[in-house]
């Protein structure tokens, strides 16, 4: 499994062509979960823990990861199907670790099993039905089937540390200005988290800036198509109606790359400023993103950085489009 999950420039390649994969584990419920492989640093035997005292319930301790303190996260519990795995033996139900890295931290999911890696095409993963969101307290954040006709739940990981380490918006937003002479700016936004789109759109609002919420890659580009159809109707560009897309890069139906790649090739959006931002770092990510023609990189979540961005990118044009 090790080495399945170490090979990160492959994973990125994957990425660019639309294509991922997904390593399945279960908590012993009987459901199948899915998580990005890019984002997993390690999968391993679950370790003795060190218990927090007064921590959360879904909190089940701290491992010891080569010198590096891992808070565990019991995913069961997180996701309110009851206790935790059974430890008898040493078998595939004797509990392991998922280690992953989002914005820069990282955390361990405490599972019941691992089983195997995957690989799919982006335009395989799909939208859940609302009932399935709901069900599972909105943490799944795409559904794909496997060949065997059994379905994989994708869970939206910063959903889950978001419920479980709440910060307030003062705490996040504090330090984010509004800046008038934007008020008259348009972004489009493309994320499949439900966390993600919030803090996207409380930084925008503000800031003072105009936005379109989209929710994956290809409502994205639909929605792009739209208004660059409306705008040559009218005769006007279409920068006169949106000035920059902020894109997420893991999507269910299309990814934050080939979103870039589609927009690139059509000649009405040339000039459209596109940022990447996502939970997904390192340099691998920012070269990808400049080969297929992103404009900037911006990682998860910090609203400074991403309204400074932003800044940057729109102050650069005026409403019409043109250099200002």
């Amino acid at each position: 499994m090790s080495t399945l999950i170490n090979e990160v420039d492959a994973r990125t390649r994957l990425a660019g062509a639309n294509q991922m994969e997904l390593l399945l584990f279960h908590v012993g419920t009987g459901e199948v979960f899915g998580i990005n492989v890019f984002k997993v640093r390690e999968v391993m035997k679950e370790p003795s823990l060190t218990r927090v005292p007064e921590a959360d319930e879904r909190i089940s301790g701290l491992a010891n990861i080569r010198g590096t303190m891992v808070p565990v996260i019991a995913l069961r519990r997180a996701l309110a199907l009851g206790g935790g795995c059974s430890r008898e033996g040493d078998g595939a139900d004797a509990g392991h670790l998922i280690i992953t890295e989002y914005n820069g931290t990282l955390q361990a999911f405490q599972v019941c099993g691992v089983a195997h890696i995957i690989r799919t095409s982006w335009s395989d993963i799909k939208t859940p039905p609302a009932l399935v969101r709901e069900n599972n307290k909105g943490v799944v954040t795409a559904v794909t089937l496997l060949e065997d006709g059994r379905m994989v739940l994708i869970l939206d990981v910063e959903k889950i540390l978001s419920d479980i380490c709440p910060r307030s918006d003062e705490e996040v937003y504090s330090a984010v200005q509004t800046q008038v002479a934007l008020k008259a700016k348009c972004v489009l936004f493309a994320d499949d988290s439900s966390v993600a789109r919030t803090q996207i759109r409380k930084t925008l609002e503000r800031i003072g800036i105009g936005f379109i919420q989209t929710t994956t890659g290809k409502e994205a580009w639909d929605a792009l198509l739209a208004i660059a159809d409306e705008a040559d109707k009218s005769g006007i560009p279409v920068a006169a109606r949106v000035q920059l897309v902020l894109s997420d890069i893991e999507m269910p139906d299309m990814d934050g790359f080939t979103l870039t790649r589609h927009i690139r090739s059509d000649p009405r959006f040339i000039h459209m400023p596109v940022i990447l931002h996502s939970s997904l770092t390192g340099s691998c990510n920012m070269e990808k993103g400049r080969a297929v023609g992103a404009t900037d990189y911006v990682t998860k979540f910090d609203p400074n950085a991403l309204g400074s961005k932003l800044m940057r990118y729109l102050q650069a044009t005026d409403v019409k489009g043109r250099d200002a």
